[in-house]
Order: structure tokens, then C-alpha cells, then sequence
């Protein structure tokens, strides 16, 4: 898998539909209680129109889905950043979370390699929800 990612490299995780228990359960489990993650009539009444997810139950989620993609090189996640929420997500939208590589950088006195990339997660429709960088400790190549 190293090989594959290289510099400007696109690497596409696995899709996930969400579940009106993740939109209920997530926030409440992280201390969330909110009337648009629990509330359907709160919520119909909001700018949003309807119970959405937490956005970091959905930043969980995204990292999740780039896992399997990336199981076999990390060492670990250094950082985060950028994280930016670009529309809400709720009950049935399914997201796909995709990772570029925007670089890789040496270091030869820790137990591997940074590699920087940008990811972004779409919904169903192609529409961009959210979007953030990571650097993450890969093995060597």
C-alpha cells in the first residue's frame, strides 16, 4: 500500500449510510444534547430542516472509512486541522470519505515518515460536507 501514496495520490474509503441511531446515539454518547441531534420537531423548525449529525461523530466517521485503505502503513495520527463542516448530514445520507496525498516528508530519527493529506467527504448527491487535513506517522517506504 505504501507505494501507493505517493505525492497527489486520491485514495477513495469506503461509503457509509447513516443510521438514525448514529444520529441520535453519537452526540448523546459524546455529551451532546442538543434539540437538532434529538428533537424532530426542534429540528424541522431550524435553518436545517430536519435532526442532523454531530460533526465530530461525523469527523469519526470519516476517519473511520479511510481505515482499511490505510491499515497496513500507519503508525499513528500526529494532528489535525482545517476542519471545516460545509453541509449537514442526517438520517440516509451516505458519505464517502476520500484522502489526497499532498506530501510526504522524511524523518529518519522517528519510527516512520509523515505523510500529509487532505481529506474530503461527500454525500450522496457529490456535494462536499466536510472537509479537513491530518498528518499521519506511515512505515517507511
Amino acid at each position: 500500500m505504501s507505494e501507493t501514496l505517493g505525492i497527489g495520490a486520491r485514495v477513495r474509503g469506503g461509503s457509509r449510510t447513516i443510521t438514525d441511531a448514529e444520529v441520535a446515539f453519537l452526540p448523546a454518547l459524546m455529551g451532546a444534547i442538543n434539540p437538532l441531534f434529538h428533537d424532530e420537531e426542534s429540528a424541522k423548525a431550524s435553518k436545517v430542516g430536519r435532526r442532523v449529525l454531530y460533526g465530530p461523530a461525523l469527523l469519526g466517521i470519516a476517519v473511520a472509512g479511510t481505515e482499511p485503505v490505510l491499515k497496513d502503513v500507519v503508525l499513528g495520527l500526529i494532528g489535525m486541522t482545517d476542519v471545516r463542516f460545509r453541509s449537514a448530514v442526517g438520517v440516509g445520507d451516505t458519505v464517502t470519505p476520500t484522502l489526497v496525498v499532498e506530501n510526504r516528508i522524511a524523518k529518519p530519527d522517528k519510527a516512520g515518515d509523515l505523510l500529509l493529506v487532505r481529506d474530503e467527504v461527500h454525500n450522496q448527491d457529490g456535494v462536499l460536507v466536510l472537509e479537513f487535513r491530518r498528518t499521519i506517522m506511515v512505515k517507511r517506504a
